[in-house]
């Protein structure tokens, strides 16, 4: 056998030559990576085995040949463009924004799968151990809803027992409240605009009158002043006396003036006031009859409410609209009475310069009697004198028509208030017992009756100013 012997050379594609002058083609060898994998392993970990003993080949001489290299075919080496170094970096960065954007995204969303799986079980978890107190919470709701729609029902219906001698002291039969039998249970708007409309007009027309005594009260007053002067220096008997009585008449005469001006300004600002709180309870039964729920609604089933209901709203608007109306009539029931004083003591002191008149006027009918006797004698003499004792007693006279004109009219008013005032205790009474079944006022009578109410009281004000300043007028030019 003949020898081998491969030699690497420096040229690649160059083979070389042998011994002997002799060239010879050696076919190609497996240049994959695994044969050199192999042939290292081979040298590493036996390096005496025959496969790597030179052979000879049989009849030649032994031939010295160089290896082809190693050409890696399965990757061919390509070319690559040189970049500059800012460019790499800008492909470097971008690369890495890719890959942090990448990452964030799949965090998030890791973190939200995960998030969405915790709470829905921690919901889940929650849920079955609300089991028992939900139930609870289910069982009270039904036991309230049926115990609301049942109480009224039910203190109605045994109402009647509770006059018994052992059933009235039962549960059953003890208010709610201390103060429940005053307070309204329901409305009833019209009753109460029926008896605004009727006192208010007469307290009106009235006080027209009350303006109109008040100024000649005022003007009495005057000229009684100025009497008083004229009786002090008068050659009367008990000029003095009478002088004094008639100043004290004058301040007290000043007082009830006054008294009768307040009376009736008292009158239109009870007026304007019980019409403004009329008006606001329209607009907010009005409001609520908006927000009114229907009557098979889920929240109408819903016995807790957050808000008032509408009959809640009605019957509190219907009792701040009563209460109003009551302080109104209390407070010109207490003007009336001052006024009514004032005029009492105006008549004790009429009464003592009556008195002292008396005593005077006997006096003064034998003047009058010696003055026409001589007046059918004279033929018109002394005519002066006449005049003079005249005009004394039509003064006189006429003070004691306009207190009693004033008293009058205070007396009237002050009936007309206290039967008002009595009346609304009945219609409190009334409102604050219990409801009858069917009884219940549609909510659009009581928004026609406060509107009607509302009418009624406008045109009174308006009537009863007309007739004022009529008053006025007359009284300015002197015309009665």
């Amino acid at each position: 056998m003949r020898t081998k012997r491969e030699f690497e050379g420096d040229d690649a594609g160059d083979p070389l030559q042998v011994e002997g002058g002799d060239w010879e083609d050696i076919p190609d060898k497996d240049t994959s990576p695994k044969r050199f994998d192999n042939f290292d392993s081979s040298n590493t970990t036996n390096t005496s085995t025959d496969a790597s003993k030179p052979r000879r080949r049989a009849g030649s001489k032994p031939v010295f040949a160089a290896e082809t290299p190693r050409r890696n075919r399965a990757a061919p080496t390509r070319l690559k463009r040189k970049r500059s170094p800012s460019v790499d970096k800008e492909y470097i960065a971008d690369k890495e924004n890719i890959v942090d954007k990448e990452l964030i995204k799949e965090a998030l969303s890791t973190s939200a799968h995960h998030s969405s799986i915790y709470i829905l079980d921690v919901v889940l978890r929650a849920v079955r151990l609300m089991r028992i107190p939900l139930s609870i919470m289910l069982f009270l709701w039904m036991l309230a809803f049926a115990t609301i729609r049942l109480s009224g029902a039910l203190r109605t219906a045994f109402s009647p027992m509770c006059y018994l001698p052992m059933v009235s002291r039962s549960a059953l039969c003890a208010p709610l409240d201390p103060n429940a039998s005053q307070i309204p249970k329901w409305a009833d708007f019209p009753q109460l605009m029926e008896a605004q409309g009727s006192t208010f007009e007469q307290l009106l027309a009235g006080s027209v009158g009350g303006s109109g005594l008040s100024i000649e009260i005022r003007k009495a007053e005057f000229a009684t002043a100025d009497l008083t002067t004229l009786v002090r220096h008068s050659d009367l008997k008990s000029s003095d006396i009478l002088a004094d009585q008639l100043a004290t008449f004058v301040k007290d005469a000043k007082k009830t003036a006054r008294s009768l001006t307040k009376l009736s300004s008292k009158i239109g600002g009870a007026v304007d006031n019980v019409m403004a709180v009329n008006g606001y309870a329209m607009r907010t039964i009005q409001e609520a009859e908006k927000n009114e729920p229907a009557p098979y609604s889920l929240t109408a089933l819903i016995p807790f409410h957050f808000g008032p209901t509408t009959q809640e709203v009605i019957v509190d608007a219907f009792t701040s609209a009563m209460d109003i109306f009551s302080i109104a009539i209390q407070r010109l029931i207490l003007e009336a009475e001052i006024s009514l004083h004032n005029l009492e003591v105006l008549d004790e002191d009429l009464s003592v310069v009556r008195e002292v008149v008396m005593r005077e006027d006997i006096d003064v009918t034998t003047e009058q009697s010696e003055l026409l006797g001589a007046l059918w004698t004279k033929l018109g003499g002394n005519r002066r004198a006449l005049r003079d004792n005249d005009r004394r007693l039509g003064l006189l006279k006429d003070l004691g028509d306009y207190r009693r004109q004033a008293q009058a009219h205070v007396v009237a008013a002050l009936q007309t208030l206290n039967s008002m005032s009595e009346d609304m205790e009945d219609l409190r009474e009334r409102v604050a017992a219990p409801e009858l079944v069917g009884g219940r006022i549609p909510l659009h009578v009581h928004i026609e009756s406060i509107q009607n109410g509302l009418e009624r009281l406008q045109e009174g004000r308006v009537r009863a100013k007309e007739r004022e300043e009529e008053v006025m007028r007359k009284l300015e030019f002197g015309t009665d």
